[in-house]
């Protein structure tokens, strides 16, 4: 494939090598914030999918490049959600296909299936808390992040006595028993930590994903690149890899 890459940071940079190592050839590189990249101006003319790890207020201009140019979209930035209903109506008036997620990692859509299975588990079992936390690099600018969300929503829908989430801006603070939270932290150069905290009146379980780098993040979004080129519509991780219990 003929890829497109825009938002040119650590992860772009990391879909790069991952793409060419399987064969396919980057020929935009579009990031206002970095010198050494294409006229972000300039149409995505004859790229067959552009891959968007941008922030959230420039995913709704990527989708609309993309559209315009017939172009398949691989959207990995998240909090753009706010944008759901015209990105959908972009994408399906342009005829192409777009697949999203807030982490591409087969590792982490595993976790997301644990989280939903231990969801049912501990259901009505009394005297069981859940929470979860996340840890990444400080250079993240978002909190929680995309995953932590994600995590939470499945919990919170498996979950009868659960009837939102919300942050905690400190750490094990929240005490509203219908209410599920989660923690944040940033620090280091950590790659991405989440864990569920599962605790009893009598014991602990934790269930915990730990990134290694962002290798496999980015071995997850070229497959899935793979995946959506010639599919139409707009498609999550559920979608592609079979659809995870909720």
């Amino acid at each position: 494939m003929r890829i497109a890459l825009v938002g040119y940071g650590r992860m772009g940079h990391t879909v790069e090598d991952v793409a060419v190592s399987r064969g396919h050839e980057v020929i935009r590189r579009i990031d206002p914030a970095s010198p050494d990249t294409d006229d972000p101006d300039r149409p995505l003319e004859n790229a067959d999918v552009a891959f968007v790890f941008t922030t959230p207020e420039a995913v709704w201009e990527s989708v609309t490049m993309a559209a315009e140019a017939g172009v398949d979209l691989v959207v990995g930035s998240t909090g753009w959600s706010v944008h759901l209903r015209e990105v959908e109506s972009a994408v399906q008036s342009a005829g192409i296909g777009m697949i999203h997620s807030p982490n591409f990692s087969m590792g982490v859509y595993v976790f997301r299936r644990l989280a939903a299975a231990a969801a049912r588990m501990i259901d009505g079992l009394e005297g069981y808390d859940v929470r979860v936390h996340e840890t990444h690099h400080e250079h993240k600018l978002d909190h929680p992040s995309g995953t932590a969300i994600a995590l939470a929503e499945i919990l919170v829908g498996g979950l009868s006595s659960k009837h939102r989430w919300e942050e905690e801006e400190e750490r094990g603070v929240g005490s509203d028993a219908g209410t599920l939270y989660v923690a944040s932290t940033r620090t280091g150069e950590v790659a991405g930590i989440h864990e569920i905290e599962i605790t009893g009146p009598d014991d602990r379980l934790e269930l915990k994903h730990v990134a290694k780098g962002r290798r496999a993040f980015a071995k997850g979004a070229v497959a899935a690149a793979e995946w959506i080129h010639g599919r139409k519509g707009i498609y999550t991780m559920d979608d592609w890899l079979g659809g995870a219990d909720r």
